[in-house]
C-alpha cells in the first residue's frame, strides 16, 4: 500500500473519470469538491492493492478513506489494513454497507452529513402546501425586481466576486468560519473545475448567483448559493430559477448538507426533500 501525492488539479480528468464510473448521488463525489475543499480537508490519494482511494480528515480531525472503487474487489484483509492506518470509511452508502459483515464493523452516521434530496420538478413548479411561504416571498419579488439571469463564465467571474464579498460581510461570520474562500476559488476557476451557473443582475447590478455541477445521469448537485439580503425573496427565485433551467436534464437536486447549522437545516426542510440521503462511517470493532 502506497501513499501518492496531496489531490490537485492534475488529478481532474483522473477523478472525473472514476467519479462517473461510479455514478453516484452523493455530494462528496465531484472533482469540484474534492479540489476546492482540499486544503480543509487535507486530501491524499491512497493505492491500494484493490484500487484507487482518497484518505483526508473531517471537521474534527478524524482521519477517514473514500472509496473510489467498487468495494466487492477488495478482500477483508485490506479493509483491515485501511481502516488501521486510516480510521473509518466515509462516506458509504446504505447499499454499500452489506459489504461490512456487522461482527466486524461499527456503522455510524452523523444527520448533519446527510445530503438534501429534492425533485428538480416541484422547486420548478413551486406548487402545493409546503411551497406556500416561498411562493409569497416569490410573487413580492417579483413584485419588486425584474431580474436578468446570464450563463455564469471568465467574463463575468468577477461579478460573482463582487456579490460573494458582499454576502460575507452580511453574514457577520469571520471568514475562516464560512466557504468564502471555496466559493471563490470556484469562481476563479470556473471552466477549469467544469461548473455550471448563473449568475442574476438586478437594474444591471450583481444581485446573487448559483453554481453547480451534474452528479450523475440524473442528479444536479448544487454547491454555492450567494446572494445579497437586501432582495428579499432572490434566493426563492434562484432555486425556482435553476430548477426550470434543470428540470428537463435532471430528475433530482441534491442541494448537499446542513453541517448542523440550525437555520440552514429548517431553511432546506422547508423546500420538502424528496429524500436525506444518509452517508454512513464504516469502522472496524475492536
Amino acid at each position: 500500500m502506497q501513499k501518492l501525492e496531496i489531490v490537485d488539479f492534475q488529478h481532474r480528468e483522473c477523478l472525473m473519470n472514476r467519479f462517473k464510473e461510479l455514478d453516484l448521488a452523493i455530494s462528496d463525489y465531484t472533482f469540484a469538491n474534492v479540489y476546492l475543499f482540499r486544503n480543509i480537508s487535507n486530501y491524499q490519494f491512497l493505492q491500494a492493492d484493490c484500487g484507487l482511494f482518497i484518505c483526508g480528515k473531517n471537521k474534527l480531525g478524524q482521519p477517514y478513506v473514500m472509496p473510489l472503487n467498487d468495494l466487492r474487489s477488495c478482500d477483508m484483509e485490506i479493509f483491515n489494513e485501511l481502516l488501521d492506518k486510516h480510521g473509518f470509511f466515509y462516506p458509504i452508502l446504505e447499499e454499500w454497507l452489506n459489504f461490512f459483515p456487522e461482527n466486524k464493523f461499527i456503522v455510524a452516521s452523523d444527520d448533519c452529513e446527510s445530503d438534501y434530496i429534492y425533485l428538480t420538478e416541484k422547486m420548478a413548479s413551486f406548487s402545493g402546501k409546503t411551497f406556500t411561504r416561498h411562493r409569497n416571498h416569490l410573487n413580492q419579488f417579483f413584485s419588486s425586481y425584474k431580474p436578468q439571469g446570464r450563463s455564469l463564465g471568465t467574463e463575468n467571474s468577477s461579478d460573482g466576486l463582487e456579490i460573494l464579498k458582499q454576502w460575507q460581510n452580511e453574514s457577520r461570520i469571520a471568514v475562516e468560519k464560512t466557504d468564502f474562500a471555496q466559493c471563490a476559488e470556484a469562481l476563479n476557476k470556473f471552466s477549469g473545475l467544469a461548473l455550471w451557473g448563473t449568475i442574476y443582475y438586478i437594474k444591471n447590478q450583481p444581485a446573487g448567483f448559483i453554481i453547480g455541477e451534474p452528479l450523475n445521469t440524473d442528479t444536479f448537485v448544487l454547491h454555492f448559493a450567494k446572494a445579497s439580503k437586501k432582495y428579499h425573496g432572490i434566493y426563492e427565485f434562484m432555486f425556482n430559477d435553476t430548477a426550470k433551467k434543470l428540470a428537463a436534464d435532471y430528475k433530482y437536486l441534491n442541494m448537499e448538507e446542513d453541517m448542523g447549522n440550525k437555520n440552514l437545516r429548517r431553511t432546506k426542510m422547508s423546500y420538502g426533500p424528496e429524500m436525506i440521503l444518509k452517508k454512513y462511517h464504516v469502522s472496524r470493532k475492536a
